[in-house]
């Protein structure tokens, strides 16, 4: 994948993530698509391609809407850079793989972000966010990435 189209696809996701999608939530809970693209472009084309879109991905977040700057960026390298670590150590073949790393990876994020948020003193109901949020959001992201998994894998995987 070009790093061109690598930005391209991360500010299209952003543009999309905040205006059409908003029309698909479900109770309330937007799929977070770029956490599924950096987990994709991470696991099918390693870690430095991974981490520039966690680094593009996160800054657009939070030069947005994050109540302080730096934390989708930093969530989204960590996650960025474990994946495309393991990269050629998964088999990308198996479908089970995606679904795995991000039902694991949603959950790391909010971890992470209650976490961050409550060293920096900011209010939030970490039990709510942790049952509702989490765990309905976790369930649409291996939803939707499945789709997003399949299309990146024939599209740019296979055809190497």
């Amino acid at each position: 994948m070009n790093k061109y189209l690598l930005y391209l696809l991360v500010i299209l996701n952003f543009i999309l993530q905040t205006t059409i999608f908003q029309y698909f939530r479900i109770a309330g809970i937007l799929p977070n698509t770029a956490l599924i693209l950096v987990i994709i472009i991470s696991l099918l084309n390693g870690r430095k391609k991974g981490i520039t879109a966690g680094i593009l991905a996160g800054l657009l977040q939070d030069f947005f809407f994050s109540r302080a700057i730096g934390i989708n960026l930093l969530i989204y390298l960590f996650i960025s850079y474990f994946i495309g670590g393991l990269e050629k150590k998964l088999f990308k073949d198996n479908l089970l793989t995606p679904i795995f790393l991000i039902a694991v990876s949603t959950i790391f994020y909010y971890l992470i972000y209650c976490l961050i948020l409550y060293f920096l003193n900011y209010s939030s109901n970490f039990w709510f966010v942790l049952k509702k949020v989490t765990l309905f959001e976790m369930v649409y992201n291996i939803t939707v990435g499945i789709f997003v998994y399949k299309w990146f894998y024939y599209k740019y995987y296979v055809s190497k």
